[in-house]
């Protein structure tokens, strides 16, 4: 007995969705990785980019050193307004693109009270924190000095602010061969921020893009267990550094 033509059609049109489903299926695996590896690029180029900054920073400065800490207690970001808009122009490249934090508010001003004559909505260096990225304005390389940093920071956070104390942590200089240490080039300056929370973390697989002293950027996986050898991206640098948020200017938008 023959079938009816629309049976036929119909057969053959759910065999082809058949078909397109699993291709997808097949296919999404990669295209999320593809995703992921462009945001992961984009954030990379956003660290080179700041590394620039920093070096531009520290040849026009006294003693060649690096931006201060901001003045913002729990913001483990540069002091923004030392370097913009000279050397940071486009405050863009501290939103980093992967997380899943960031959207056309992040670091922008929702009113102007504190800041006349600033457009509301606009990008401004006081609504820039370390939601993305951490620096600490040191020279650290190990969970050991960064918990004793951290600590210090805690009891008196004007003088790490100021780097009066060069005895808690070497200082970071813009010239790796003025660091007298071994490994020098390897001494992370800037990286993503690792948070106690890992649907937070910018990055899959879990971890981060890292800023060295030498201006390369490398990805390094998270370590659950304290391990210098992946410093920052160690659960104590999350339970540290990833674990404050700063409280800036009530015209930001903040979370």
């Amino acid at each position: 007995m023959r079938r009816p033509k629309a049976t036929l059609r119909y057969i053959e049109f759910a065999a082809l969705l058949l078909i397109i489903l699993v291709s997808a299926l097949i296919l999404l695996p990669s295209l999320s990785r593809a995703r992921e590896g462009a945001r992961r690029s984009s954030c990379q180029n956003n660290l080179k980019q700041l590394g620039l900054i920093l070096k531009m920073f520290a040849d026009e400065s006294k003693g060649e050193r690096f931006p201060p800490l901001s003045p913002v207690y729990g913001n483990w970001m540069m002091d923004l307004h030392a370097v913009y808009p000279e050397y940071a122009t486009d405050l863009s490249i501290f939103v980093c693109p992967s997380s899943p934090l960031s959207d056309n508010r992040t670091f922008t001003l929702r009113s102007t009270a504190e800041h006349p004559g600033a457009a509301k909505g606009a990008r401004h260096p006081d609504c820039v924190s370390s939601l993305f990225y951490i620096y600490t304005g040191y020279g650290i390389w190990s969970d050991e000095q960064a918990k004793a940093l951290f600590e210090a920071y805690l009891a008196d956070p004007s003088r790490l602010i100021a780097q009066e104390d060069q005895k808690l942590a070497v200082p970071v200089w813009a010239n790796s061969h003025r660091v007298m240490l071994p490994g020098a080039t390897g001494v992370p300056v800037l990286w993503d921020r690792v948070f106690p929370e890992a649907r937070f973390m910018s990055h899959q697989p879990t971890g981060g893009n890292v800023l060295h002293l030498d201006g390369h950027v490398e990805f390094i996986r998270y370590s659950y267990y304290n391990n210098s050898n992946f410093f920052p991206m160690t659960r104590l640098s999350a339970e540290t550094f990833g674990a404050m948020l700063p409280r800036l200017s009530g015209d930001c938008y903040g979370f």
